[in-house]
């Protein structure tokens, strides 16, 4: 519709080169699955993916550019936030009234409790959640959005509910990207600035040490003698890193071990590279730059911290092929190409 829409405008996209960003990250996951995966064919679905991921990149960041779609996609978010916090909070009325559903999560490397749940909503587990919500809390946030004081408020306040019941180290890049938001002035950004050396650090801990939470007793906490499964995964994805550097174990693979099963290395950088070969994470990373490189001045609080919050997220799991990353991604290169003016945020 997008290719539709520009040709009864006769108006080509003005290419740029995070576009050439973009076309190298696809050539060299085409290069993975060709030369690199077991199985191509079963990889081909995983090739559409990652297409449909930098189609999103590249039409979010042209139709961004236009006047007044950000106001219909606050909206849209915000309508989808209360939506999925609305699902969190049935799901966690069955889970109390002993009710199976898909709306609840596994516990993952927390202690299991019937005191209680890690909610998921609609999406495929609750990390996933908690990431959605980094990014909703932006774009609802921003000041171009254009929503009533009342919505706007409302809405983080659903969203600030959700993460916290996903129990997951999503929260951390939350909170991050909310603090990032209100830094404004030089001390809060100091404060910012230590707000994430202190999350990535807590991050990091957590995997390289094994601890045994019950949320339901925060204070009781110990140590498994057993090596984590993030760090197992990581140091086994490094391994296959240092035996494919080009393309990786290839598309479609999970290139670190768990229990002597196939594990996605829980890192979004160290994934991409392991999986797809360090040209593909290159890629990546220079698309990022460029992007960050030719941002708007005064820099978009909202748009950075909820990139910020990813990638705080992104040190715990996978979140490379999460298509709200690469629509906010889109959202950053469009704020590169719009006319000067100032864009804030409001809570």
């Amino acid at each position: 519709m997008w290719a539709i829409d520009r040709w009864r405008l006769r108006l080509l996209p003005r290419l740029c080169p995070a576009h050439i960003a973009l076309a190298l990250y696809f050539l060299f996951a085409c290069l993975s699955l060709l030369f690199a995966a077991p199985n191509p064919r079963a990889g081909l679905p995983k090739l559409l993916g990652i297409a449909e991921l930098c189609a999103l990149t590249l039409i979010t960041s042209d139709l961004a550019s236009r006047p007044r779609i950000f106001p219909r996609v606050a909206r849209t978010v915000a309508i989808t936030s209360l939506v999925s916090a609305g699902a969190a909070l049935l799901g966690l009325a069955f889970f109390y009234a002993g009710i199976s559903s898909h709306l609840i999560g596994i516990y993952g490397e927390l202690e299991p409790s019937s005191w209680y749940a890690r909610v998921q909503a609609g999406t495929h587990n609750p990390n996933l959640l908690a990431s959605f919500c980094i990014f909703a809390s932006a774009i609802v946030a921003h000041r171009d959005g254009e929503l009533p004081g009342w919505l706007r408020r409302i809405t983080l306040t659903a969203l600030w509910i959700t993460v916290c019941l996903t129990f997951s180290r999503g929260i951390l890049g939350f909170i991050l990207a909310a603090v990032i938001r209100g830094a404004n002035t030089r001390f809060r950004r100091r404060v910012a600035a230590v707000c994430g050396a202190v999350s990535a650090g807590i991050m990091i801990s957590l995997t390289i040490w094994n601890p045994s939470i019950n949320p339901a007793h925060p204070l009781d906490i110990s140590f498994r003698t057993s090596e984590s499964s993030r760090l197992q995964a990581a140091t086994s994805s490094f391994a296959t890193l240092l035996r494919h550097p080009l393309f990786g174990s290839g598309l479609g693979t999970s290139p670190g071990q768990y229990l002597g099963a196939p594990f996605d290395s829980h890192l979004t950088p160290l994934n991409i590279a392991a999986t797809l070969g360090l040209p593909s994470l290159i890629s990546f990373v220079f698309l990022v730059t460029l992007v960050w490189r030719r941002r708007m001045r005064p820099t978009d609080l909202c748009i950075w911290g909820a990139l910020a919050g990813m990638a705080l997220d992104g040190l715990a799991q996978d979140t490379e092929d999460f298509r709200h990353l690469w629509v906010m991604l889109g959202f950053a290169g469009a704020n590169a190409s719009v006319p000067e003016k100032a864009r804030e945020c409001r809570e």
